[in-house]
């Protein structure tokens, strides 16, 4: 043995020692038994329904997107069948509307109207513009131009 050990203090660190035959260790075993059993129950338990919850989210995920699929078809062929209808009755309802007693006479009064207004005492410059005889004066003239050059 050296000397020098033997006149050194000792460095005993203040720690709690837990004996196994502890009154008190003794006396809270059986509580922190149960605990830990029903600390891995409750764990075993909140696993599966983890896993349960993931399986049943992904499913209805899944049939949520089919479903949006389905109805998002199913809406466009509404819509297609009901612009398609729409356009027939309204192209329906406007021929009869052309058709009508009412609308035909305001066709005659508009037209008699269009007619005074142009071959009119005063519009001869309108009549002279709208002479349908200046295509066989013009396609005569570009004729001649064309042959004689």
């Amino acid at each position: 043995m050296d000397k020098g050990s033997l006149l050194a203090a000792s460095k005993v660190e203040p720690m709690v020692s837990i004996n196994p035959r502890s009154t008190v260790l003794g006396r809270l075993w059986p509580a922190l038994a149960f605990a830990v059993q029903f600390q891995y129950i409750i764990s075993s338990f909140s696993s599966f329904l983890y896993i349960q919850t993931y399986f049943v989210t992904s499913l209805a995920v899944v049939n949520a997107l089919y479903a949006s699929r389905f109805l998002a078809i199913q809406a466009c062929i509404a819509t297609r069948f009901g612009a398609f209808h729409g356009f027939n009755m309204s192209a329906k309802a406007l021929a009869d509307f052309w058709d009508a007693k009412t609308t035909r006479m305001l066709r005659r009064k508009l037209f008699y109207e269009f007619a005074v207004f142009i071959l009119g005492s005063g519009n001869t410059i309108i009549l002279l513009l709208f002479w349908p005889g200046w295509l066989v004066v013009g396609g005569a003239s570009f004729a001649l131009w064309r042959f004689w050059g």
